[in-house]
């Protein structure tokens, strides 16, 4: 495609909306130069070279090879702050998606019509190619034709095994290492540098990555809130989750947001639910399992669906619905690398949220939208939108972290059946089993800063914006932090502090429900499913193994029990 035959599709194929506010000029080196302003909502295609441009596509570029054969629908470059920036472009803004690729991809049919973001779509018609290499994520479906990408649900079948999307999703920010087990590369780079800055994976000025491998740096930086921001997590979600993320604030506003919803999950709560809603979910979820026989894909029929089931009774949602919460939590976590997914997916949490919210108010009864309905303190209550924007944030941390978390710890008693064989026999080793799993595996492996003015952490100097990713595995087992065979899963050892449920202000404001979820479900397996192992025959048959460097969980859990 020659610049020209670019700049006549490119008007009916950019999205300005995208964009927000931002002010940006975007360089295009093809078979002539051309280049792409935004200023003030509005987009203009120029032929020529720019003064300054902010980031500069040339056709050998990866971002802008995919862009070109319809692979992509978006500049992943710009939303992870690998750019140089002027205007009021921020780092980690929510810029990925700019393209129709109905426009520009020759394979697809050309459309001069602008569609809005919650009808954007990647092109069906890859390239061969790309068809050939593409993993189960990346494989084109005729659900995704409109709406949430999800409606006919995220735990499809491939073969005969299940298919988590997410294990599957490349983002832009993803470190290096094998996909299967990143540990070792991330031991070998802790070795020789314990921060890793990375200049040139988009190319020459196009911004910085500043990867921390050692526990004592990932604390150094959760601890500095002065110098290293969480507002790039705002800027990348606020298109989904609205303007009110927790976990995106900096204090003070942070602590005042915080103080409003922490009630909602407080220890009373979380007792009552323990009985009158948690076990009941297990147990029926145990029927449900053994009426199949004595053999089942745990994280299929088990773990996939247990916290989508809890979180939305604890939220105060009808139970039937719990297949799409999960399906709406994938879609919205998705929204690193597809977020006209994740958006069309938060559209239709709200819109189904809004009646709840609104009977709630007068009708307030023993559920989380009552809390946050009916949260005050000296007078400052919660508005719609801080009430959807933290929601939205639950629906996905809620259930996407405990789903991994429970198949991780699964996965690894199962692995060492003599461990298992402890914590069957003595259950007060079940907490133990599950904190070395948050160790040795966490289920979210990166939780991101953008650097406010130029800092240290460590030795290292840390250039003003750039995108600091704190490695929580990495530091989980950094000799320094554990000097007993860090690499090892053994839950009895003594106990950590590990990372995975954060460090500082921002620790995860649900870890007791999680943790409350996770014990009651180990101890319920145990006592129905005796002699519960391996299945190894469909161990191997199903390549069943714990997958991701973003996330990371169990691609299946085929196991096998003895007959009651």
């Amino acid at each position: 495609m020659s610049a020209r035959q670019l700049i006549e599709k490119l008007p009916s194929a950019f999205l300005p909306e995208v964009a927000g506010d931002a002010d940006a000029i975007f360089q295009f080196q093809i078979s002539e130069p051309c280049y792409l302003s935004i200023q003030n909502k509005r987009c203009t295609f120029t032929l020529g070279q720019a003064a300054a441009p902010s980031l500069t596509l040339t056709a050998d570029d990866e971002v802008m090879q995919k862009v070109l054969r319809g692979e992509t629908n978006g500049m992943v470059a710009v939303m992870t702050g690998k750019m140089k920036t002027h205007g009021n472009l921020k780092l980690g803004q929510s810029m990925t998606t700019f393209f129709d690729l109905d426009v520009l991809t020759p394979a697809s049919k050309p459309s001069w019509l602008k569609r809005s973001l919650n009808k954007l779509r990647p092109a069906k018609n890859p390239s061969p190619a790309a068809m050939a290499t593409a993993s189960p994520a990346a494989m084109p479906e005729d659900s995704a034709a409109g709406g949430c990408p999800f409606q006919h649900g995220q735990a499809q079948g491939h073969g005969d095994g299940f298919v988590d999307k997410l294990l599957y999703m490349v983002t832009p920010v993803d470190p290096p290492g094998d996909v299967r087990n990143p540990y070792p590369d991330w031991a070998e780079r802790r070795r020789s540098k314990r921060v890793e800055i990375e200049t040139d994976r988009y190319g020459k000025d196009a911004g910085t990555l500043v990867y921390l491998y050692g526990h004592a740096e990932v604390i150094e930086c959760l601890h500095n809130n002065e110098d290293f921001s969480s507002s790039i997590l705002q800027n990348m979600y606020s298109s989904v989750m609205g303007a009110h993320i927790l976990v995106g604030m900096d204090e003070p506003a942070h602590a005042g947001y915080r103080n409003l919803v922490a009630p909602a999950l407080r220890p009373k709560l979380l007792t009552k639910w323990e009985e009158s809603l948690i076990q009941v979910v297990v147990d029926e979820l145990i029927v449900k399992l053994k009426a199949k026989g004595n053999k089942a894909d745990l994280v299929a029929d088990f773990t996939f669906a247990y916290p989508a089931r809890v979180v939305g009774q604890v939220i105060g949602l009808p139970q039937d619905n719990f297949e799409q919460f999960q399906q709406w939590a994938m879609g919205i976590l998705e929204g690193a690398a597809d977020p006209d997914k994740a958006a069309e997916c938060a559209k239709e949490v709200r819109a189904y949220l809004a009646p709840f919210i609104e009977a709630r108010r007068t009708d307030r009864r023993e559920d989380m939208i009552s809390e946050l309905v009916h949260a005050e303190i000296d007078g400052q209550k919660l508005n719609d939108e801080e009430i959807y924007s933290f929601l939205l944030l639950l629906l996905p941390a809620g259930i996407e972290t405990t789903y991994r978390a429970l198949g991780s710890m699964l996965f690894h008693l199962l692995s060492n059946p003599e461990q298992l064989n402890d914590v069957r026999n003595d259950r007060s080793l079940v907490n133990k089993a599950f904190e070395e799993t948050l160790r040795v595996d966490p289920p979210v492996q990166l939780t991101p800063r953008v650097a406010l003015r130029e800092s240290k952490i460590g030795d290292t100097i840390i250039p003003e914006n750039a995108v600091v990713l704190p490695l929580l595995g990495a530091a989980n087992r950094d000799p320094a932090f554990i000097s007993d065979n860090p690499e090892v899963y053994n839950l009895h050892r003594s106990p950590l502090r590990h990372v995975t449920f954060g460090n500082g202000v921002h620790t995860c404001i649900g870890l007791h429900l999680a943790r409350l979820e996770i014990k009651i479900a180990l101890n319920k397996l145990l006592d129905a499913l005796p002699g519960l192992r391996f299945d190894d025959e469909e161990v191997i048959r199903l390549d069943a193994h714990i997958r991701g460097k973003s996330f990371r969980s169990p691609t299946a859990l085929p196991v096998i029990w003895d007959d009651d």
